[in-house]
C-alpha cells in the first residue's frame, strides 16, 4: 500500500519531524487533547486530513502541557488559524468515573496513560492560545464543544455553566462531524476583513446584543436566556426541549442571550450532511499510531480495521449525545464506497483477514431513509417507529456479503450494537443470518433498562420486551446449531429510578444478564436526561425522583452486583 505523509507532530517535548526539517510556518496548528492516531475514528486525525484535502499544510500540537507555554510554542504561530479538537470523548467524562473519581487510564493517551489532558479541555486550550498568540483566529470543534454550546449543567461542579464561548473564546465554534463546511469556515477565517456573522450551517459563534438583528434574513429562534435557566429551572428544561426539536436541517437559527453578549447556532445543511459520507470514503488514512509515539495507543487496536457504514441516529434516547453531535438523520455511505475501503484493507501490513465491525450508532439503521427528510416532532422510535421512516436489514445483510466475498478477507463482523425493538417480524430469516454469518460470540444490544417509566424519561423501547427477544435469539441459536450469547448495556442511577433500581436488578438475575455491562447515569452537558437530573422533573415538569448523593448511586450499583438469591423484592 502507498503510505501518507505522517503530520508535524509534537508531544512533550518530543518533536516529528525533526527540527531542521521543519517547514519555516503551517498554515494551521491543530491542538489535541488525544493522541494523534491516523485513523477516522479519530477526531484530531480527520480534521488533520480535512485541512490537507484542502491545501492547508497542518502541524500537531498533541496533549500538550497546559501549564507551562514552550509545547504551545513549539510550531511558532501558524500562518492562517489555530484549530482546538479536545478529543474523542468529553475531557471531564475521560478524565472522571460516573462516581467522581479520576481514572486511572485514558484509552486514547499512548500506553493507556492517564492524566494527560486537562480537565475542560476546550477550555484550557482555547485561552492559552489566546493568551500566548492574541491576533490569531482560533476554531473550535469536537464534542466537548458541541454539546456545550449553550447553557449547560456541569455535574462535576452541580451548577449551569456558561455556553462554552464565554470560557473557551474561539473566533468561531463548529459544531457536530462537520468534515464538508469546513472550507467555509477556512474561508471566513483567512479573509482580510471577516463579516461579524458568518453564516455557515453547523457553526456558533459569539457576537454583541442584538447585531444579528440587520443581518439574518429570517428570524430565529429565542432561547431562554442564560440569566433566565439559571434563576428558573423550567426555563432550562423548555430550552433543552426547543434544542432537541430543532437542530435538524431546515431548523431555525437559534439565539441565546448572555449578559456579555449573544451566541448564535445555525442549523445543519442537508446537503452538507449528505456530503459527510462521500468524504468518508475519499479521505484515506494509514490506521497507525503515529511514528513519534514509542507506546501503542489502546483506543486503535479494535477499531483499526472497522468500517463506519452511517451516521445519525433516529433512535433520540434521552441519554445520548449523538441527536445533538451526528443528529437524526440517517446519512448512509454507498456500498461501493464501502467496498473500496474494505478492499483496501488487504494491502496493509497489519490487516490479518478480519474486519471486526461493520457498523453506525445503531447497525440495524443502515440504509434507512425519512420521506418527509426530517420534521419538527423529531421523534422517529418511539413510541413505534414513524410511518416516514422506511428501511430494512436487506441492504446491511447484502452490504456484509459482498465486503465477504472480497478476496484477502476471512471474516467481516457486526461489532456495534443493535435496536433489538426496531426488528421487524417478517425480518427475522434477514436478521438470523447476519447474526449466524457476521456476529463473533456475543451480540451486543441496548435494552438500557426494563422498568417502563424509565424507558419513557429514556425514550428508550417502552413498548418491547427484550426478554421475549431474548428467548427467541436463544432458541433460533439452538435451531441453527450456534453457540452465541447477548451482551446487553444496561444502565442504572437514571432519573425516574425507584426503589434503587429493584426492577432492573431483578431481571439482571432472571434472565443472567453480565453485569459487567452495567453503568451508571452520568449526567453529560447537553442531553435531555441531563436537563432531567438537573430540573428534578420529566418533560412535563412532573417530579422524578433523582439519585444524587454519590453513595445512593453508588449502592444502586452495589445492589445489581449482588448475590442474586439475596436481592430484596419491589414493594407491592
Amino acid at each position: 500500500m502507498k503510505w501518507l505523509d505522517y503530520p508535524a507532530l509534537s508531544f512533550r517535548g518530543r518533536v516529528y519531524p525533526a527540527a531542521l526539517h521543519r517547514k519555516p510556518q503551517y498554515d494551521v496548528i491543530l491542538v489535541s487533547g488525544d493522541a494523534y492516531v491516523d485513523h477516522p475514528a479519530f477526531p484530531v486525525a480527520v480534521v488533520c486530513r480535512c485541512f490537507e484535502k484542502l491545501g492547508l499544510s497542518v502541524a500537531v500540537i498533541a496533549q500538550p502541557d497546559w501549564t507551562s507555554d514552550q509545547d504551545f510554542l513549539v510550531w511558532g504561530a501558524p500562518a492562517k488559524f489555530f484549530a482546538v479538537v479536545p478529543g474523542a470523548m468529553d475531557s471531564m467524562v475521560a478524565n472522571y468515573t460516573a462516581t467522581g473519581m479520576p481514572r486511572s487510564t485514558d484509552r486514547l493517551s499512548p500506553g493507556g496513560k492517564a492524566g494527560l489532558r486537562p480537565k475542560r479541555a476546550a477550555q484550557v486550550y482555547v485561552q492559552k492560545i489566546k493568551q500566548l498568540f492574541k491576533n490569531i483566529p482560533v476554531v473550535l470543534g469536537g464534542v466537548e464543544a458541541s454539546m456545550r454550546r449553550f447553557v449547560h449543567y456541569d455535574f462535576w461542579e452541580d451548577r449551569l455553566r456558561d455556553p462554552i464561548l464565554f470560557d473557551a473564546p474561539a473566533d468561531i465554534l463548529v459544531y457536530g462531524m462537520a468534515e464538508s463546511v469546513l472550507e467555509r469556515v477556512v474561508e471566513w477565517l483567512i479573509m482580510p476583513q471577516r463579516s461579524a456573522i458568518p453564516v455557515i450551517p453547523q457553526t456558533c459563534i459569539r457576537i454583541r446584543h442584538d447585531s444579528w438583528r440587520s443581518v439574518l434574513q429570517k428570524a430565529p429562534l429565542i432561547l431562554p436566556s442564560v440569566a433566565e435557566c439559571r434563576s428558573d429551572k423550567n426555563a432550562f428544561m423548555q430550552m433543552s426541549l426547543s434544542i432537541d426539536r430543532i437542530i435538524r436541517p431546515g431548523g431555525q437559527i437559534l439565539v441565546q442571550q448572555h449578559p456579555k453578549g449573544d451566541i448564535l447556532s445555525f442549523p445543519p445543511d442537508r446537503e452538507d450532511l449528505q456530503r459527510e459520507t462521500e468524504l468518508m470514503g475519499e479521505i484515506q488514512y494509514n490506521r497507525r499510531v503515529h511514528p513519534l509515539y514509542q507506546e501503542p495507543v489502546p483506543a486503535l487496536e479494535p477499531v483499526q480495521f472497522s468500517i463506519q457504514s452511517h451516521r445519525g441516529c433516529v433512535g433520540a434516547c434521552t441519554f445520548c449525545a449523538l441527536s445533538l453531535h451526528q443528529g437524526r438523520v440517517i446519512r448512509s455511505r454507498s456500498a461501493q464506497s464501502i467496498l473500496k475501503e474494505a478492499a483496501g484493507f488487504v494491502e496493509h501490513p497489519d490487516f490479518k483477514g478480519v474486519i471486526p465491525d461493520v457498523g453506525g450508532p445503531a447497525v440495524n439503521m443502515y440504509g434507512w431513509q425519512c420521506a418527509v427528510e426530517g420534521c419538527s416532532n423529531g421523534i422517529c422510535s418511539e413510541a413505534e417507529l414513524c410511518r416516514s421512516m422506511s428501511g430494512s436489514l436487506e441492504p446491511l445483510a447484502n452490504l456484509l456479503q459482498r465486503i465477504a466475498e472480497i478476496k484477502g478477507i476471512r471474516h467481516v463482523f457486526v461489532g456495534s450494537g443493535l435496536r433489538y425493538d426496531l426488528i421487524r417480524e417478517d425480518e427475522w430469516q434477514i436478521f438470523e443470518k447476519i447474526v449466524f454469518g457476521h456476529v463473533s460470540g456475543q451480540l451486543k444490544v441496548a435494552p438500557e433498562h426494563f422498568d417502563r417509566r424509565v424507558l419513557q424519561l429514556m425514550r428508550k423501547g417502552a413498548g418491547a420486551d427484550f426478554a421475549q427477544f431474548a428467548a427467541r435469539f436463544y432458541q433460533s441459536c439452538r435451531q441453527h446449531g450456534k453457540k452465541l450469547f447477548l451482551v446487553p448495556y444496561l444502565m442504572s442511577a437514571f432519573p425516574g429510578c425507584e426503589d434503587n433500581d429493584v426492577i432492573l436488578a431483578q431481571k439482571v438475575c432472571e434472565l443472567k444478564l453480565a453485569h459487567e455491562q452495567i453503568q451508571e447515569f452520568t449526567p453529560t452537558p447537553g442531553s435531555l436526561a441531563t436537563a432531567m437530573y438537573y430540573c428534578q422533573t420529566d418533560f412535563r415538569g412532573k417530579p422524578v425522583k433523582i439519585l444524587k448523593n454519590r453513595n445512593q448511586r453508588l449502592a444502586t450499583r452495589k445492589q445489581l452486583h449482588h448475590n442474586k438469591n439475596q436481592l430484596p423484592h419491589r414493594k407491592k
